[in-house]
């Protein structure tokens, strides 16, 4: 499985899909696959394992294991060597009622977006989903510092989020003559209190970046006005081993929290490779083009779909928010289809209302349901069999936001103009 977007959205949904299995007692296996191991060896271990539950007291648990580890084998006789990144297969009895002796036995095989290092065998009562889940985890992150004469901004960007943890202000008064105080001495308090401002936030920034995992910061950003971002960088109470991940000191004319837009504005180019950037940058292209009117987008699912259809869509902007089924149904008289998009909320009534409808070809009331995809699912089969790809939008950022509001979630990027 890739690791962008619109795979790392689908593992998410699979997550929570096995999540919600459960069994009576340790009958749900997971058995993670490394890239490099032989599936033969797998498939003895597994044997083994067969031996090893025969020893099960209880005679409808050792039934449901040895059923399960079974349908593994059958399946692992079906691939002659995993993935890059290996295989993690869930197999298990799955109560279908309320009561022991009602399980039926469900097997579940997933390509994983990063490799598997270990080979791993485990048996429990639910499945065990931490290893895809830990790689859904966000692992970069940029601090993000603005700092000026009057005030500074601590906060990070990670993945689609950015954190603002921490303002705070100097309290020091702007350098002019007050009275009854000598210019000289004016300015060596205002510089003894800007020197302690800069070393009160530093100590924050030592405080809230080393409780983070210092492996996964790529780097820090300074931003502000003037000089005084340049004498926080080169001070001397900045940790060192964050000191050494300062990877730019940069002017902004905005402080505070919305400095820290400024910044990660003037930084873009830097940071590409998160999520939160990609997505603003690919929401920023579609919306020029709209402003200009380039001809080179469109939006809403018909229209998307029709340009689809005409292999125009270069990229697919879906949002995470759109909740919607792709549902076909079949005339069984006729032959006769019918698609429409339905809400996930009425689908029951869509398959009720249906199933009472008149074929228009016909006039037999012999629909039945043949197919209920995700939309998402169903547009994106499409953009791949037309060369097309698919983006996942969020909404933590203006743009996203947008997208699902404005534009009801669905947006695309053209490669050509087409004619309506």
């Amino acid at each position: 499985m890739k690791d962008d977007s619109f795979h790392r959205y689908q593992l998410k949904k699979e997550i929570k899909f096995l999540k919600s299995k459960k069994g009576f007692h340790t009958e749900l296996i997971t058995l993670l696959i490394p890239p490099d191991r032989k599936i033969s060896d797998v498939s003895n271990y597994l044997k083994n394992e067969i031996n090893e539950s025969s020893n099960i007291k209880s005679k409808l648990t050792r039934k449901n294991v040895i059923d399960s580890i079974t349908a593994l084998i059958q399946r692992l006789k079906t691939i002659k060597k995993a993935p890059e990144n290996g295989l993690i297969l869930f197999s298990g009895a799955i109560p279908q009622g309320n009561s022991p002796g009602t399980e039926k036995n469900e097997l579940y095989v997933i390509e994983p977006i990063e490799p598997i290092s270990n080979f791993k065998y485990y048996c429990s009562s639910e499945f065990w989903t931490e290893p895809l889940e830990e790689m859904l985890t966000e692992k970069q992150a940029y601090g993000l510092i603005v700092i000026d004469n009057k005030e500074a901004a601590i906060g990070w960007v990670k993945g689609t989020h950015v954190e603002i943890v921490k303002t705070t202000s100097s309290g020091v008064a702007s350098q002019h003559r007050a009275g009854g105080q000598s210019q000289r001495r004016f300015e060596r308090l205002h510089d003894e209190g800007i020197a302690y401002f800069l070393n009160r936030v530093a100590e924050l920034c030592n405080e809230i970046y080393l409780a983070m995992d210092l492996d996964t910061i790529e780097g820090i950003f300074i931003g502000g006005a003037g000089q005084t971002k340049n004498k926080f960088a080169e001070g001397t109470h900045f940790d060192y081993r964050l000191k050494d991940k300062i990877k730019d000191v940069v002017d902004i004319g905005v402080g505070g929290a919305e400095g820290i837009r400024a910044l990660l504005y003037s930084i873009q180019d830097k940071i590409a490779n998160v999520r939160y950037i990609k997505e603003k940058t690919l929401m920023q292209k579609f919306m020029y083009n709209l402003s200009k009117d380039t001809g080179l987008i469109t939006y809403g699912e018909k229209e998307i779909r029709k340009a689809l259809m005409r292999a125009a869509v270069d990229v697919v902007l879906l949002s995470e928010n759109v909740d919607l089924y792709r549902v076909k149904a079949i005339c069984e008289q006729c032959n006769n289809t019918v698609s429409e998009t339905v809400k996930n909320s009425d689908l029951s009534n869509y398959r009720e209302q249906i199933s009472m409808e008149s074929c228009k070809v016909c006039n037999s009331s012999l629909y039945s349901i043949e197919e209920e995809k995700e939309i998402i699912e169903d547009l994106a089969e499409l953009a791949q069999e037309s060369g097309g790809t698919v983006e996942m939008i969020s909404t933590e950022t203006e743009e996203g936001e947008s997208l699902w509001s404005t534009f009801g979630g669905f947006a695309a990027i053209l490669r050509f103009r087409i004619d309506s």
